[in-house]
């Protein structure tokens, strides 16, 4: 739905948030700095929409700006420029006013206004640090910002009781210090009594019902004489961004709840009403900004030492994973980028017999690539037999990872650092003392640590996981055992024979978080039954090598931890 202009009786302040589905308050915690590159980005298109609608409508707004889109678009802010649109500084989602010291604060405020002036070229006059738990307490943060030259700030989102005892924190106001002002453009919220009701954008215009915000503003629109303080982020107009498994219900509500409806919200409200920037309102304009060639434009990976590489192969399985390819593909790209100063990296995606998309995604992102290797299976098989067919194919160092990335791919260097002639297996460990697990369901996390438990108890080893599959192999070790089960339970299967066996295995501890995209293929009943099956094997392996074994020949096996230092292999 297009607005459209129509007669409006009064100009009121808009503000946008440039920023992508991932940078939402509801991912925070489940979505990590580190994987942000790693997503479908779709801010830049959304941000061209916004400015078609602003122009439609004869309006300007207020876009803030992280420091983490500035650096990835600068042409972007400088089209927005070019449109009469302003752009200002939004706090990167980190600490803020309410943990920050003064000087951090002070430090963090220059660092993140120069990049973004660097991007735009362009004086910043304003800040948001989106927090709805501001405190008066809080605000002695303003004294920073004023001390730093900013015009203004619009941080402050009157709630609840919070300010009960200053009521003109709704509005409009200049705060005085000693030596400087700053401007403060709250958020409008609705007062009852002493308590105050934002209502003005975002997340309120999805969980609020639509009756209510529309009488809000159109009761400040009629009784109030300063004006009403709106924003929205551009990713509202994108019902259609890729959903998140975020893992909690209040979280896949707080995100995607009615966000259909915004779009019709935001229509109704653009036909209605005229906007103007911050800086319109203050009848300031954005002069240019010194351009400092110091500021850093970004992460630069390493390209390279430029010395003989060890070939080591990445091996993929995938199954009915449509959802994570995209994302998989970017993640192989910072892999390579990481490891290519030490190893020559061969990619090896098995496609395990899926029935969705996954083949053709694969193709499409990888198929053209001199350093991929696409495997198909006719059907599928399971994780332990597609690991298996790219071992197959695999040099003799050779990884796994899981196709959805839940444990961070960037592992895999230091895990590779492990491997040398007394050890044949590295393992990735959630469960080790220095290990830990994000977000990932408690069911998930008792079933899998109960079973680590259970297999180091039978083989008798230190290890503290048997069942991830992000590792680190040589090739030869695992083709010379032989594996029963194909599937989840071939993981552990694998640990457990060569604990058994006695070579030599090392753990590394890791972050195991929740997969991002689509669901997990584990079925529960089977899976518990699967590992008790399993467990009685390894039991009875175990028992007849020791009665078959000398005495004076049995060696006890001690599987290497991540602390042990063994040699690199060369």
């Amino acid at each position: 739905m297009k607005p459209e202009s129509a007669p409006k009786s009064r100009t009121h302040i808009l503000t946008i948030a440039l920023e992508d589905y991932f940078h939402a308050p509801a991912f925070r915690g489940v979505i990590g700095k580190k994987s942000w590159g790693r997503l479908d980005s779709r801010f830049e298109n959304n941000a061209l929409e916004a400015l078609d609608w602003l122009a439609r409508s004869h309006s300007r707004a207020t876009f803030f700006v992280s420091p983490w889109v500035a650096r990835k678009c600068p042409d972007l802010l400088k089209e927005i420029l070019r449109r009469g649109q302003e752009i200002a500084l939004s706090g990167d989602g980190g600490p803020g006013f309410r943990t920050l010291s003064r000087s951090d604060l002070r430090e963090k405020l220059r660092r993140s206004r120069a990049i973004v002036e660097e991007a735009c070229h362009r004086r910043i006059l304003g800040y948001r640090r989106s927090d709805v738990f501001l405190q008066p307490k809080h605000l002695a943060a303003l004294e920073v910002l004023a001390e730093e030259e900013f015009v203004y700030d619009s941080s402050l989102t009157p709630t609840a009781f919070a300010f009960r005892r200053q009521p003109w924190r709704r509005f409009i106001h200049q705060q005085q210090f000693a030596s400087s002002s700053i401007w403060e453009f709250p958020i409008s919220s609705q007062s009852i009594g002493s308590l105050m009701i934002p209502f003005a954008g975002g997340n309120y215009f999805r969980q609020y019902p639509e009756a209510f915000v529309r009488w809000a503003i159109r009761e400040w629109d009629r009784v109030q004489t300063e004006p009403l303080v709106l924003y929205f982020r551009v990713w509202d107009l994108d019902p259609l961004h890729p959903r998140i498994n975020t893992g909690s219900f209040v979280r896949n509500m707080r995100h995607y709840r009615n966000s259909g409806r915004m779009l019709r919200t935001l229509s109704e409200i653009f036909s209605q009403y005229r906007f103007d920037s911050i800086a319109g309102s203050l009848q300031r304009t954005q002069s240019p900004a010194a351009v400092h060639s110091s500021v850093p434009a970004g992460n630069v990976l390493a390209s390279g030492s430029g010395g003989a590489r060890l070939p080591v192969s990445v091996i993929v399985p995938c199954y009915n994973e449509e959802a994570s390819i995209s994302y998989l593909a970017r993640s192989l790209d910072e892999l390579k980028n990481n490891l290519a100063g030490d190893f020559a990296v061969q990619l090896i995606l098995v496609d395990d017999g899926s029935s969705d998309r996954t083949w053709s995604l694969l193709t499409q992102y990888l198929g053209s690539r001199a350093d991929s290797l696409l495997i198909r299976h006719a059907r599928n098989l399971g994780i332990a037999a597609a690991i298996r067919t790219g071992l197959e194919h695999a040099h003799e160092v050779a990884c796994s990872m899981d196709c959805d990335c839940s444990y961070d791919p960037h592992e895999l260097k230091p895990m590779l650092g492990l491997l040398s002639d007394e050890i044949d297996l590295v393992v990735a460990s959630p469960y080790h003392p220095n290990g830990r697990v994000s977000n990932v369901p408690a069911w998930r996390i008792r079933l899998s640590r109960s079973a680590s438990f259970l297999y180091r108890i039978v083989t008798g080893s230190r290890l503290y996981t048997f069942t991830s599959c992000l590792r680190v192999y040589r090739r030869s070790a695992a083709l010379a055992t032989p594996l029963r089960y194909s599937g989840f339970l071939g993981i552990a299967e694998l640990t457990g024979k060569f604990v058994l066996d006695g070579r030599g295995v090392a753990e590394h501890p890791a972050t195991l978080e929740l997969r991002l995209f689509g669901r997990s293929k584990m079925r529960i009943a089977a899976t518990i039954a699967g590992h008790l099956q399993l467990l009685a094997g390894l039991a009875w392996s175990r028992l007849t090598r020791s009665r078959l074994s000398a005495p004076d020949s049995a060696t006890p096996v001690q599987p290497v931890g991540s602390r042990a230092k063994t040699p690199s292999l060369s």
